[in-house]
């Protein structure tokens, strides 16, 4: 079931970026949207998304049956609707619900997990090298066709759900014997609270990229296969540090500094070229920086007996605020200023956290 588990989560991923890469190229093809706007789209799906995980944890909800089977089949229908809806409103409605879904979605899957954490590795590997495909033919089926790639996203998303129900009686009884999560009434330990804070920032940094890059590279005349592949030299990265740290054993450092000034670094990089090399250079590196911060937390999370939901929703929260804050400063200043001023936030934001966090500890 585990080799299953790994697929599933490779079509799911695939389905979910070959449509978000999309999102913004398709918004700007058919309502020529500004930034403000491909910020909304950003924050629709991802607020839902953290909104519901956080719900579910406060609820103190326990997972004994593999939601991922019907969140797969409501993803694909929700992706199969997209090119069709008429209005700004409508399109933001549905991507409110697919954040529900996903919501039952990835927690569920994760809790696959609970009795072996280290497996995570594998599986880590598996989402990640669906977003790579999910990412590099987004822009080739929009240029075949602006509802291609939303058709593609419901496909890979119907696989995963045949894959489910084939398997479903043998997951019930997987799931009904998994342990108890014993977060319940737990405390958050301050190194992990650390660790979440960290993966949140690479989220809001990956937020902003994924949803407004496309619109500065198209102010500059980049195509979308470019755009695609500048993308996915950022998922790439992620992909082979996801394998690298896979292959290593380290201890978690007093501080993230570095990590910290690499995600300042891209955004304010970002906002200064305009050149393609430059543009993979720097967004590639949010691929280890992510792939660092990922891996730790969901690790720590799992191995500490705390709530996947929590930690999704954090990301959740990162997606959706990177994407709101950096078009929301875009509208106002620009986009490339919006994503300079953004590095700048981040810079001083992170900064005071790990301030904020050592007296903690003292």
């Amino acid at each position: 079931m585990e080799k299953i588990v790994y697929a599933i989560s490779f079509l799911l991923s695939s389905a979910n970026y070959v449509v978000n890469l999309s999102i913004p190229l398709y918004l700007i093809y058919k309502f020529s949207a500004p930034p403000f706007i491909l910020g909304v789209a950003g924050f629709s799906g991802n607020f839902a998304y953290t909104l519901f995980t956080y719900l579910f944890y406060r609820l103190k909800h326990k997972i004994h049956f593999p939601h991922f089977i019907i969140a797969s089949i409501l993803i694909s229908f929700a992706y199969f609707l997209l090119p069709f809806i008429p209005s700004y409103f409508l399109f933001f409605f549905i991507l409110f619900l697919n954040g529900i879904f996903y919501s039952r979605f990835w927690p569920s899957i994760q809790y696959f997990f609970s009795s072996n954490p280290i497996n995570t590795d594998k599986y880590n590997l598996s989402w990640s090298s669906g977003v790579i495909l999910g990412i590099f033919i987004s822009g080739y089926l929009f240029k075949l066709n602006v509802i291609f790639p939303f058709f593609a996203g419901s496909f890979f998303a119907f696989l995963g759900f045949l894959l489910g129900k084939i398997n479903c009686k043998n997951f019930k009884k997987y799931y009904e014997k998994l342990p108890e999560k014993i977060y319940i009434g737990k405390k958050l330990d301050l190194e992990t609270k650390r660790i979440m804070f960290l993966n949140f920032i690479n989220f809001f940094c990956i937020g902003g990229v994924f949803f407004l890059f496309p619109k500065l590279a198209k102010s500059i005349s980049y195509s979308p296969s470019l755009i695609s592949n500048i993308m996915t030299s950022l998922f790439l990265i992620r992909f082979f540090m996801f394998y690298i740290l896979s292959k290593i054993r380290f201890e978690i450092k007093d501080d993230f500094f570095l990590i910290y000034l690499f995600d300042f670094i891209t955004l304010l990089f970002t906002g200064i070229f305009k050149k393609p090399f430059l543009h993979l250079i720097f967004i590639s590196i949010l691929g280890i920086t992510s792939a660092f911060s990922f891996r730790i937390t969901l690790i720590k999370v799992i191995e500490k007996g705390y709530s996947t939901e929590l930690n999704e929703s954090i990301i959740g929260i990162g997606f959706f605020t990177g994407s709101l804050i950096v078009g929301i400063l875009s509208q106002i200043f620009g986009i490339f200023k919006g994503f300079i001023i953004s590095g700048f936030m981040v810079l001083f934001i992170s900064g005071f956290m790990e301030l904020f966090f050592k007296n903690d500890n003292n």
